[in-house]
């Protein structure tokens, strides 16, 4: 019979006729049971969540001496924020610091040309055409060089270089130019151009934080 009296317990038992039966009632148990078939019902194991625990719930937890089962992982990733670049991340903030450095001004003297004249306007747009198509493997070796990092900065730096890399290929793909599509055509990819560098000038200030940033001393 259960000792615990501080909790309810489901008893068990199986007759003569091997039926099993249960009850929250001992004195329901009968007598010839209650030794050596009587047996307690334990609650079913309670899976753990991969949720996201909140704070509150996480306090509870830790104040009756339970760990939470993801804080384990969500301190890695903290400790790995913390850490300094590896080598080959060095490389890979260099190499996008030194592209991007030179990708930003790529275009202004392209900009310069008077839009006005039909002429000017398809050469304005050829010229655009062509110096964008051109970037596309210097951007596709990057991303092999930038993908490689699970920190977030790296990974953000990633989907860029692809939507560009995206955006770049569709502009490949344009056909004939008339008179009506020409200056469209030049006014929406310039726009795209210059938020394109505005996204450039973040990176590279946010690059060259973490490579500024110093080594662990533990690595040395």
């Amino acid at each position: 019979m259960s000792g615990d009296g501080c909790e309810a317990a489901v008893y068990k038992w199986k007759d003569e006729t091997g039926k099993t039966h249960f009850t929250d009632d001992p004195n329901r148990v009968p007598e010839v049971f209650r030794k050596e078939h009587f047996k307690r019902k334990l609650p079913p194991t309670i899976q753990k969540s991969k949720s996201p625990i909140k704070p509150e719930e996480k306090s509870a937890l830790k104040k009756n001496g339970v760990a939470p089962e993801n804080e384990e992982d969500t301190e890695n990733e903290e400790s790995k924020k913390d850490e300094g670049l590896t080598a080959a991340e060095k490389s890979a903030a260099e190499a996008v610091i030194a592209f991007f450095k030179k990708d930003i001004p790529r275009y202004d003297e392209i900009y310069k040309i008077p839009p006005g004249y039909r002429n000017n306007g398809i050469r304005k747009w050829k010229t655009l055409k062509r110096t964008v198509v051109a970037t596309i493997p210097q951007k596709q070796a990057l991303v092999e060089q930038v993908s490689v990092s699970e920190r977030p900065l790296f990974k953000e730096i990633t989907i860029f270089l692809k939507k560009a890399i995206e955006a770049d290929e569709e502009v490949a793909t344009y056909g004939a130019l008339t008179s009506l599509n020409t200056r469209p055509r030049v006014n929406k990819l310039s726009s795209r151009l210059n938020a394109q560098a505005a996204s450039e000038e973040k990176f590279i200030e946010q690059l060259e934080e973490a490579l500024a940033a110093p080594d662990d001393p533990e690595k040395k």
